[in-house]
């Protein structure tokens, strides 16, 4: 008797069909819950990534304004234990200071603001002009002296820095730089006519390219919101005699010769400063401005560097002694130093 394969209904086909969809949605329901699981650890990991980087970065500004509060105080007890008197024997002078703390370290640098050309002095409203042009004479022998000048005098330089600092929009000189001349630059902006916040807002100013901003670098700073000119005769680096040498309109060496006789702890007063025989037998001394002198100082810089963990904070802040004898921070600066490479086309575009 013959036999004959059975043949499968429609309604068994059906349901073997059924079986594999079923079985096909299940595996992409799993697939799609490992994906949304494996995303939301992923986010609850950059979550805990992220709140651990923001505390990291809190505790280590806790830190740098730790060693501001430190230094206040050590630059309070100096002035109270000497008398006012500033020099680089003490211990605010000391280089490469750093201080273990818990989980990190705080590295510190103290500046006298005192021992620089202040930038914003070149435009001081309660100076009369014939004032004003020999101050903006010692700058221009300042530049000089410091052979920087490339494709502007330094007599320009000095006339478009004292035209970004007056309040006018008429430039001074030939070829001053301020107004329109600002406005008409391929990538145009307005001169600020006020003082400079940072030294480094010198870059804005036509002439001042970053060769000449890096060869200023160690010489110019700005004192916020200060435009007179008071230079410690104390805290002038021996190695960087040149302020002393634009600002008494002598030559490099006999600035470095005047420094050269300063006691180790500094003069007590200014008196011993004009008394060595040095100064005395300058020329023209009687034509100097001795109230640009001093040997005490109220303007400081702390440049503060804060490790917690793997996390860093830079702090730069201003102080001064107040009226009130007080130290008091009149400025801060977060972040560290930013270093650009000098581009010739933008550098040419720019000046």
């Amino acid at each position: 008797m013959m036999s004959y394969p059975l043949r499968q209904t429609p309604k068994y086909a059906r349901i073997k069909s059924q079986r594999g969809v079923a079985l096909i949605s299940v595996l992409l329901a799993v697939a799609l819950c490992v994906i949304l699981a494996s995303e939301m650890l992923m986010q609850q990991s950059l979550q805990v990534k992220r709140v651990q980087n923001l505390f990291e970065r809190q505790q280590a500004f806790w830190y740098a304004n730790g060693s501001e509060q430190f230094v206040k105080t050590l630059i309070k007890k100096i002035i109270d234990d000497d008398a006012g008197v500033i020099h680089l024997d003490q211990s605010w002078a000391m280089t490469g200071m750093s201080f273990p703390v818990p989980d990190g370290l705080i590295e510190g640098q103290i500046s006298d603001l005192q021992s620089c050309f202040n930038i914003n002095s070149l435009y001081n409203s309660q100076w009369d002009q014939k004032r004003r042009e020999e101050h903006k004479q010692a700058f221009v022998r300042l530049l000089d002296k410091l052979d920087i000048v490339k494709d502007n005098s330094s007599e320009d330089l000095a006339n478009n820095v004292y035209d970004w600092l007056d309040p006018d929009e008429y430039p001074v000189g030939a070829v001053g730089y301020d107004g329109d001349m600002y406005t008409s630059m391929p990538f145009p902006y307005m001169a600020a006519n006020s003082p400079f916040a940072h030294e480094n807002e010198l870059r804005l100013v036509y002439g001042f390219d970053a060769a000449v901003m890096a060869q200023l670098d160690d010489t110019l700073c700005a004192i916020p919101d200060y435009s007179d000119f008071v230079i410690n005769v104390n805290t002038i680096d021996a190695e960087n005699p040149v302020i002393l040498a634009a600002v008494l309109d002598i030559d490099n060496s006999t600035a470095e010769n005047i420094i050269s006789q300063r006691p180790k702890d500094g003069f007590k007063d200014i008196k011993e400063f004009w008394d060595l025989n040095e100064v005395k037998s300058l020329k023209n001394l009687a034509q100097i401005d001795k109230t640009q002198f001093t040997v005490k100082s109220k303007f400081f810089k702390l440049v503060t560097n804060a490790y917690y963990n793997d996390m860093r904070f830079d702090l730069t802040s201003v102080m001064q002694l107040n009226e009130q004898n007080e130290i008091q921070v009149i400025a801060r600066r977060f972040g560290g130093k930013v270093e650009r490479k000098a581009d010739p086309e933008t550098e040419q575009s720019d000046n």
